[in-house]
């Protein structure tokens, strides 16, 4: 069954409530999480959003902010996600899967331009389904 989302929903400007009180969370960068926890560490993806709260200074040399939230923490994600982020934010199924607690991730580092860079690294669904087992068994 091919459930085709109205243009209206698909475009929908505002925020998605993701139902997480982010007000006392700080940010992180990957390179924090990263250089602490380590390469094999999975981390629960539960929300994105893009900040454009800037000047138009900090708009133009920076870009949008583009934000994943944690269950106690934002990460800053990398600036060449914001297109990948708003598509997530777009798609209903997207959506969906987060809020239902399917979408893993680890960090990846990599060089780019002679320094190293940290990106996501969506985990694939039967990944996913192990850390979820593995959950269910410790508690």
């Amino acid at each position: 069954t091919c459930s085709m989302s109205s243009f209206a929903s698909r475009h929908k400007k505002g925020g998605i409530q993701w139902g997480i009180d982010t007000t006392d969370f700080e940010y992180y960068k990957l390179q924090d999480l990263y250089e602490k926890d380590g390469a094999d560490t999975t981390y629960q993806l539960l929300g994105v959003f893009i900040n454009s709260n800037k000047t138009e200074k900090e708009l133009k040399e920076y870009g949008p902010s583009v934000v994943g939230i944690l269950g106690d923490k934002l990460i800053n994600l990398p600036g060449h996600m914001a297109e990948e982020v708003r598509e997530i934010m777009n798609s209903e199924e997207d959506v969906e899967d987060i809020k239902a607690g399917n979408v893993w991730f680890k960090i990846r580092s990599y060089e780019s331009h002679g320094k190293t860079c940290y990106s996501p690294d969506w985990l694939e669904e039967d990944e996913v389904a192990a850390i979820k087992d593995a959950t269910k068994k410790e508690k």
